[in-house]
């Protein structure tokens, strides 16, 4: 948390300020959405949805009736990979944009206070991404940039922390090399990141898992050097995949450097839920932005309330999204407080889940 409210007070105090969100929204008024509705009453009005719920709702705003879902018109489209399914398209409102940006600058400056790194702020960022703008949609009489959220972090980050110099012309150029993922498309990203850093003072790397991690592989392949041969990086922040202490932290902390702190983050297209606070594996919610509650078996109960050694599906509510299923498996290590994304919410995840419980119970005979 980064105020001296419990995880209970900010709670109440989110689903205050969404509420008066979904009220004006046609999605809200159809369920009887009121401000200020206490959490018994929205859980009474608002049924649990995943993305193909709210679907019929996305399409209407793209059709340009954008108030059956949103309160403000979308700055932003935010499309989805499609890796763990079919792609998604996510709408963002300039609201739902500050609640990025302050929680993006909440996690630095949690990472500042603990490792005592005041460079996170200020110098340039090291951040290979997908493009922030693939096309524009028409929407009424606005053209609305679709892009990919990694991308969109990057526009956030040069819109509310001071790195347009670097990040607007990186995110021009990117934008034109367009969505490809194949090998050749990520060597022209790398080699356009490498270009525009070359002589700039770079304390930090943001990106996902994987896209850091070749990175790396290709700077080490291609030039001869690591990335802690070239810059002097104190946080390098993963997010998009699970497990990336176990996956990529060993890999990344040897090619990044000694001093790098190598952090996960939890965000998706539709938002950024948490992130490791200390040396400790573990995420810690993003309580005073968005509402969180969990599906423990057949019990909805609020993710504060969630016991150590309690798995179950998380449920989210954002500017855009009322109780919107978001199809991750979460576990509890500590009750309310840490956390792990263990993986989708697919039969394959679940059966890792009761392999690694059978494995230990077998240990534990021994």
């Amino acid at each position: 948390m980064d105020s001296l409210q419990e995880p209970w007070e900010a709670q109440a105090r989110v689903l205050e300020e969404l509420t008066s969100i979904y009220a004006k929204t046609g999605y809200g008024l159809e369920h009887g959405v009121e401000p200020g509705m206490d959490i018994d009453a929205f859980r009474s009005a608002i049924p649990p949805r995943d993305y193909e719920g709210f679907k019929p709702y996305v399409l209407e705003v793209l059709r340009g009736r954008t108030q059956v879902l949103l309160d403000e018109e979308p700055i932003f489209l935010g499309i989805t990979s499609g890796s763990t399914g079919p792609p998604k398209v996510i709408p963002m409102t300039e609201r739902d944009a500050e609640l990025r940006a302050s929680i993006m600058l909440k996690g630095l400056a949690r990472y500042a206070a603990y490792w005592r790194d005041e460079r996170a702020f200020g110098s340039a960022c090291l951040a290979p991404c997908m493009p922030s703008e693939v096309r524009y949609i028409r929407i009424g009489e606005r053209e609305v940039p679709c892009g990919y959220i990694s991308g969109i972090y990057a526009e956030l980050m040069a819109k509310y922390m001071g790195l347009e110099g670097f990040l607007r012309p990186y995110l021009s150029e990117l934008n034109a090399i367009g969505p490809g993922v194949e090998r050749a498309d990520w060597e022209r990203r790398f080699e356009l990141v490498l270009r525009l850093l070359d002589g700039l003072d770079v304390g930090m790397a943001i990106g996902a898992g994987p896209a850091l991690w070749m990175f790396s592989k290709w700077l080490e392949r291609e030039k001869g050097v690591r990335p802690g041969d070239l810059w002097s990086i104190g946080l390098v922040l993963c997010a998009g995949v699970p497990y990336i202490q176990e996956h990529y932290a060993p890999e990344l902390r040897e090619a990044f450097g000694p001093r790098a702190v190598i952090l996960e983050a939890y965000g998706a297209t539709e938002g950024m839920f948490a992130i490791q606070a200390n040396e400790e594996p573990f995420l810690v919610p993003f309580y005073d932005s968005y509402f969180l509650e969990v599906r423990v078996g057949r019990e909805t109960k609020m993710l504060y309330e969630m016991r150590a050694g309690e798995i179950g599906r998380l449920v989210v509510s954002t500017p855009v999204f009322p109780r919107y299923e978001i199809g991750d498996v979460v576990a509890c290590y500590a009750d309310g407080v840490y956390f792990r994304v263990l993986g989708r919410d697919r039969r394959a995840t679940w059966l890792r889940i009761w392999l690694g419980r059978l494995a230990r119970w077998l240990a534990g005979l021994f």
